[in-house]
């Protein structure tokens, strides 16, 4: 008679054990993990990367040179909006200041598609033009046609709005 003590044990195969497939699926997740983001990050690139810093440099000082010019005029304008009537209202003084053409727009924080620019018709008291009265933040630029000088300010959920150059400490 023959002892089962000397048969070798049967095994199983390697994949069809637990252990080996513990130890291969953490690696296995983190790889596909890799290229799902790797794949994310190639098809949708940030919008709000910017490669040309000095084109946003002249942009900036261009800003800068607009606000200085509607300080040197001693520009101020004020803005209503007659939610009524669909409208909105631009006093501009001093009086002796009256250019051709005036625009004003409309920026909304976060959705550019929001945005609108609205020409100015002139009428006896003022300028005006027609308008949907904005809900919530907006930010607002008024400019001549030239855009020689401008006037900005924030719009939050008012319906007037005072508009002066911004004080610039003169550079030393």
């Amino acid at each position: 008679m023959r002892s089962n003590a000397a048969e070798p044990a049967e095994t199983t195969p390697w994949y069809r054990q637990f252990w080996p497939w513990f130890l291969i699926a953490p690696p296995a997740v983190a790889v596909v993990g890799g290229l799902a983001t790797l794949w994310l990050a190639l098809s949708s690139p940030n919008p709000l990367v910017v490669d040309d810093y000095s084109r946003i440099a002249r942009a900036i000082e261009k800003r800068l040179e607009r606000d200085q010019a509607a300080a040197a005029l001693g520009l101020r304008a004020e803005i209503r909006i007659v939610a009524a009537a669909g409208l909105v209202q631009v006093h501009l003084y001093p009086e002796t200041v009256q250019p051709e053409a005036l625009e004003l727009r409309l920026s909304h924080p976060l959705i550019e598609e929001r945005d609108r620019v609205l020409p100015l018709t002139r009428v006896p008291d003022g300028w005006s033009a027609e308008l949907e009265p904005p809900e919530g933040r907006w930010y607002v630029q008024l400019y001549p046609g030239d855009r020689v000088w401008r006037l900005s300010g924030e719009l939050t959920g008012s319906r007037s709005l005072v508009l002066v150059p911004p004080a610039y400490a003169d550079p030393p």
